[in-house]
């Protein structure tokens, strides 16, 4: 049984192997042009003592493996389900657990892969960059975020009738999550009450440990967003089981 997980876990991952475009170039490309734009229009300012361009490259990072992590297993699910693929899910010798398990360490390994081969290729827009200032706080951060998101693109997968589900949840939820996490700013900076509202986004919380595993820098106390991840992580880990076991006992 646990090798037929990691052989579902291995498809998955030579499923997005294929789409090699989107893995490597989509990433630098993005992440290029935001930095081109930023390092233009904001030359020489500093956010504490943090360069802002640094500050900005960390959230994008961040914000890549949110993405990548959660769209890797959504689409997947939801064109199986469309395309009557399904059953083959179903049928197969893997308890339902184990499934959701094995889309959500594709889902990591893409998004961990993606983060890599975008700091391979754009790293070098930012010249103060070093060593990262908490290098386990670091692996911390991309294997929760990877995995927390993995785990929320599996729940969703199951449960999406069809992609306009994917794209209204893309388009209305996580974008705009996304964005208001601080990833472009300091939350500290938004003005009352969405300075507080900002502290109840999730998402800020994995851009804020991470850009803390990186620099050293965080707009609250990273220990507190170190336990929101994991909370929230142990949340979406019961709630994927659920979805999977009522979908993959439907016929």
């Amino acid at each position: 049984m646990q090798t037929n997980m990691w052989a579902l876990y291995a498809r998955e991952v030579k499923r997005f192997q294929k789409i090699w475009i989107d893995t490597v170039f989509n990433p630098i490309v993005s992440i290029g042009l935001y930095l081109g734009v930023f390092g233009i229009v904001t030359s020489g300012r500093e956010i504490g003592s943090l360069p802002y361009l640094t500050f900005v490259y960390t959230g994008l990072l961040a914000m890549l493996i949110v993405n990548t992590s959660f769209s890797n297993p959504s689409f997947a699910l939801v064109i199986a389900r469309n395309l009557g693929n399904m059953i083959d899910i179903q049928l197969a010798p893997i308890p339902a657990w184990r499934i959701g398990v094995a889309y959500a360490f594709a889902a990591l390994t893409r998004g961990v892969t993606t983060v890599l081969i975008a700091v391979v290729g754009t790293v070098w827009f930012i010249p103060a960059m070093g060593i990262p200032a908490h290098p386990l706080a670091l692996v911390a951060a991309l294997f929760l975020t990877g995995l927390e998101f993995g785990m929320l693109g599996v729940a969703f997968g199951f449960l999406a009738k069809n992609f306009e589900a994917l794209t209204f949840m893309n388009t209305f939820v996580m974008q705009p999550m996304i964005f208001l996490a601080g990833v472009f700013y300091p939350v500290a900076t938004l003005p009352a009450p969405w300075n507080t509202v900002s502290l109840f986004n999730p998402i800020h919380h994995n851009v804020n440990f991470f850009r803390y595993a990186i620099t050293g820098y965080s707009d609250v106390n990273p220990l507190f967003s170190f336990l929101v991840i994991l909370g929230l992580s142990a949340v979406l880990f019961a709630v994927m089981q659920w979805t999977v076991v009522r979908n993959i006992k439907m016929k």
